[in-house]
């Protein structure tokens, strides 16, 4: 897919071709946030459909309510994000399986809608054990079958 300047108006799509689906996974963190308003500005190009998804655990694993009060509260604040830029998008809490880690849950999601991107956002740590550790980031990269793109937050200024 070709990005055009944005002085330039993206191509319409063409009469009986599907919609480019966008998958956007978000925690409400500020990664989180840079990758909703990447995935907003994709979106908002004709022909393009936009799908947010947080995770929490699927309900009845023996967890308390409030991981998925945080993911409800994570996908309100997306709504209203969305809303301010005039961008539409299916929201939903995805449940992850007993066993299963937050970017398989996500991967399972993207393949089943068939996703055509995900796009995720990332703090970009810079310590070497945070790097061997791995993020929800670099895992999902290892483990999808559809194109990934990382989006990091802008660089905090020190006072």
């Amino acid at each position: 897919m070709a990005v055009a300047p944005r002085s330039q108006k993206a191509p319409a799509p063409r009469p009986g071709s599907r919609k480019w689906r966008v998958l956007v996974a978000t925690d409400g963190s500020r990664g989180g946030n840079a990758a909703l308003r990447f995935a907003a500005d994709l979106a908002a190009k004709p022909g393009t459909s936009l799908t947010v998804i947080t995770v929490a655990p699927e309900r009845g694993q023996g967890e308390t309510q409030e991981p998925r009060r945080r993911a409800e509260k994570s996908l309100a604040t997306a709504a209203r994000e969305l809303g301010r830029v005039g961008v539409t998008a299916e929201l939903r809490v995805v449940g992850a399986r007993p066993q299963e880690s937050i970017p398989e849950a996500i991967r399972r999601e993207s393949d089943r809608m068939r996703a055509d991107l995900v796009v995720i956002g990332s703090e970009g740590r810079d310590t070497l054990s945070e790097w061997v550790v791995g993020g929800v980031a670099l895992r999902l990269i290892y483990l999808a079958t559809r194109p990934v793109t990382v989006v990091r937050p802008p660089r905090r200024r020190r006072a």
